[in-house]
């Protein structure tokens, strides 16, 4: 029964591996819902660098709800800049960024050295990595870094190839799952599952680093390691 429980931090983080065929070859680590502040920021920090060293992946994206405390800012900038030499690192914001400001986010990431992808995007790869689905030029290949799943409607119909996105936390309390669909939350939220595809193209869905509410159930914390293939 408790195997299935998380309260808080207490269980390691989960790498979960992701397979995108028909882009560049490489891989990039998606971790969001950071929710970095004082009580957890040393755990989290210390997590992400040892999946980032152990993994090595090209690029890694940090997409949004990344600090819960003005005082966590400073960390920020250092969990950047440490991840900065082990690989490209970009980010967006999320909606409890707004607690300390969306501004200061940004300077927080610049700081250490990331490229802030909704000021707009950069090349990697081969690819077109963007924060907005707006700044897709439309041609060649391309990976949105959100923060909000709702944005693979507008993505899917732009071409976009591949959207990483989180927020919904998995909703934190997984009963059962059907097709692409986690159970209860999918009643509440639409692309409420791990993984979609639509059209050639493919949504993965972060269920986060860790949570405001320490609860979870059959719902691990975890980044996400994608792999390119042909």
């Amino acid at each position: 029964m408790f195997q299935s429980l998380d309260w808080g931090l207490s269980r390691p983080l989960l790498v979960r591996r992701e397979m995108v065929r028909g882009l560049a070859g490489g891989s990039l680590l998606y971790a969001s819902d950071i929710h970095l502040r004082p009580k957890n920021q040393d755990l989290i920090c210390s997590e992400l660098f040892e999946v980032a060293e152990r993994e090595k992946p090209g690029l890694i994206l940090l997409g949004g709800d990344l600090v819960d405390h003005r005082s966590s800012l400073s960390c920020l900038t250092s969990v950047v800049s440490r991840l900065k030499k082990t690989a490209m690192v970009a980010a967006v914001s999320g909606n409890h960024d707004r607690i300390v400001g969306y501004g200061r986010v940004r300077e927080a990431v610049l700081a250490g050295g990331g490229a802030w992808l909704l000021d707009g995007g950069i090349q990697w790869g081969g690819l077109e990595v963007i924060g907005r689905v707006e700044q897709y030029s439309g041609r060649g290949s391309a990976v949105l870094c959100s923060h909000y799943p709702t944005d693979f409607s507008p993505a899917l119909k732009a071409g976009i190839d591949l959207v990483l996105a989180g927020h919904l936390h998995g909703w934190q309390i997984v009963l059962w799952e059907r097709g692409e669909y986690l159970y209860p939350g999918a009643w509440l939220s639409r692309w409420n599952g791990l993984r979609f595809h639509r059209e050639g193209s493919t949504l993965l869905v972060s269920r986060g680093l860790t949570d405001l509410f320490p609860l979870r159930w059959n719902c691990p914390r975890e980044v996400v390691l994608v792999k390119f293939g042909g």
